[in-house]
């Protein structure tokens, strides 16, 4: 009955959905504003713009104004010194340290993708640094990790052909968001400038014809603090829960693919769903992000930060757009966490009609959720892996962050499947009776890592972890428990309806499933933990949880180095507690659930 009913309201809604009434925003942000970075006139009125039309359509709207720590690019140029002499046409990147006006001059040495495998055998110290663009790791990574490598300045060069003319923007920070007084000293003290594609070949060239490589570099940016213009609305639905869908408004270049393409998106899944908010039976949020493109994700991250007790409390999902129907992408990927992995790739199905590509987050975007355990998920058609290695592996287009990024860069009917995949993920996160998470799956990825570890730890150290394997075991028990009561309850209200009992053991149910949630997420995808932010892409948020993987590496590295080995032993014990807590608190969440229904 009430799963029919979900069925026909889930096409009326998609059929009402318009891409052409997208597509009119589209050409909106990208021909009347275009670039809007933050502290600017253009992302006051893109703000505005947004506001007034989610108005118009029934939505609560506001604009949130905060200090967010930004940088504005001023000019950079670069020229090879030796063996030949060449001028280099080159852009700064936003929150560099910038040179004086004589500029730095320096040997060039080639690091390939910037990750911490591409120094390997390459001494960097001093040296400036030519690395490609890519998004393993992202460009703010790149800047940290060659900061610490001891470069005196980054050279990026564009992804793409060789043919590609764009010099692709950005920004380097590599701190998430707003800085603390620890975050600031964190901050790469690097110049970073970025090339074209062609240039960068150049170089590359020079470097393996003559070795050494002799080159000169400038660049300047203003790093200050700005006032943000973040335009928020929601559907003011009179539930507790909640799901947020966001996407990043600040966006540099024509902004066409990033990230007018997503905004226009999220106002009409706006207006649709606004039309029949009176069937649903959570609220929705809708975030347009400033402060992305070069503070670092600073709006998002503020949200978090101001909202927190709420998001804990009642936020069940977060709902990244951004990039949606690139020209030429093909495959249908999903990044989203574990829990909610095996709820969406059914959804690509019903669309796409084959198996889609899952991905873990991996602390880039707009993921200030990750630490609190709001599941995340986003969704785009990427290239194919032949596409890519033709592009150089410019995974988000070759035109983003730059003047190509334009209109005839987007497919209208590509864009219209991703609008489809977007309203059955939102309405079924707001309509489901029982939350959707697999959080046995949560559990289970979190313990084969740990009985990993333990293993490798067996073999080098006295120490163990074995005590979290058992808490996990228990907590799969109690998961199998909770998940039979969830069917229980789902049976009984295809039966009698949603009387007041059916709700109220629901509740106690997605209650207990947003709290594993938040307590093991962080375990299993931050090092920074529940309360601060990682580094933009940083490297181990792809690792398996984190606190425990460069521990257990260094451990591997230091055969016979009896001090520091103690000490990696100590923090491996100390981290270790984390985890511990993070079992039993839910182990605790459960039993209680349990009790209660």
């Amino acid at each position: 009955m009430w799963h029919e009913k979900m069925r026909k309201l889930e096409e009326e809604i998609i059929r009402e959905a318009s891409t052409e009434k997208a597509f009119e925003h589209i050409k909106f942000l990208v021909e009347e504003i275009g670039e809007r970075i933050a502290g600017s006139m253009e992302i006051e009125k893109a703000a505005k713009y947004i506001t007034e039309k989610l108005s118009e359509y029934g939505l609560k709207t506001w604009i949130d104004r905060f200090p967010i720590y930004h940088s504005y690019p001023k000019d950079a140029l670069m020229k090879v010194i030796e063996p030949e002499q060449t001028v280099i046409e080159a852009k700064p990147c936003g929150h560099i340290t910038s040179t004086l006006i004589e500029g730095i001059s320096g040997e060039l040495v080639y690091a390939g993708a910037g990750g911490y495998e591409d120094y390997k055998g390459i001494d960097a110290n001093g040296k400036i640094v030519l690395v490609e663009m890519s998004w393993s790791p992202p460009r703010p990574e790149k800047a940290r990790i060659a900061y610490e490598q001891g470069a005196k300045a980054l050279v990026i060069m564009n992804w793409g052909s060789i043919e590609n003319p764009v010099i692709q923007k950005g920004a380097v920070k590599s701190v998430w968001g707003n800085p603390t007084p620890e975050g600031w000293e964190k901050i790469p003290k690097i110049t970073v400038i970025s090339i074209t594609r062609a240039a960068g070949e150049y170089l590359k060239k020079l470097l393996k014809e003559h070795g050494k490589v002799k080159v000169w570099l400038r660049g300047a940016s203003e790093n200050l603090w700005v006032k943000a213009v973040q335009p928020m609305a929601d559907l003011s639905v009179e539930r507790r829960e909640f799901i947020i869908v966001g996407g990043h408004l600040e966006a540099w270049g024509k902004t066409a693919i990033c990230n007018s393409s997503g905004n226009a998106m999220m106002m009409e899944i706006a207006r649709v769903m606004a039309k029949h908010k009176g069937d649903l039976k959570r609220n929705i949020v809708f975030g347009f992000w400033d402060g992305h493109e070069i503070a670092e994700a600073a709006g998002s991250a503020w949200f978090v930060d101001t909202y927190w007790n709420i998001i804990d409390e009642n936020c069940i999902a977060y709902v990244n757009i951004d990039n949606p129907g690139i020209v030429g992408t093909e495959v249908p990927t999903v990044r989203c966490s574990i829990e909610l992995k095996d709820f969406a790739l059914k959804i690509v199905e019903e669309v796409w009609g084959k198996t889609g590509v899952w991905k873990q987050p991996y602390m880039g975007g707009d993921e200030s959720f990750m630490g609190i355990g709001v599941p995340y998920i986003s969704f785009s058609t990427e290239y194919t892996e032949e596409k890519l290695r033709e592009l150089n592996y410019a995974s988000l287009s070759p035109w983003i962050h730059s003047e190509a990024d334009t209109i005839d860069k987007l497919d209208p009917e590509l864009y219209d499947m991703h609008m489809k995949f977007y309203i059955k993920l939102i309405l079924r996160l707001c309509n489901k009776l029982i939350i959707p998470y697999n959080e046995k799956e949560l559990v289970k990825t979190l313990m084969i890592n740990l009985e990993k570890y333990d293993e490798t730890l067996r073999g080098l150290t006295n120490i163990s972890i074995n005590d979290t394997i058992e808490r996990c075991e228990t907590l799969l028990k109690l998961m199998e428990k909770l998940e039979q009561a969830a069917r229980e309850i789902e049976e009984e209200s295809e039966k009698r309806g949603f009387t007041d009992k059916v709700e109220t053991r629901a509740e106690i149910v997605n209650k207990a499933l947003i709290r594993i949630s938040h307590e093991l997420s962080n375990i299993i995808m931050t090092e920074a933990g529940r309360y601060d932010y990682d580094p933009y892409g940083y490297y181990l948020t792809g690792k398996p949880i984190p606190i425990l993987y460069k521990s257990i590496n260094k451990l591997l590295e230091l055969k016979g180095r009896e001090n520091e080995i103690r000490l990696w032993e100590t923090k491996i014990l100390r981290d270790r507690k984390k985890i511990l807590d993070a079992l039993n608190n839910s182990i605790r969440i459960v039993e209680l659930s349990l009790r209660v229904i």
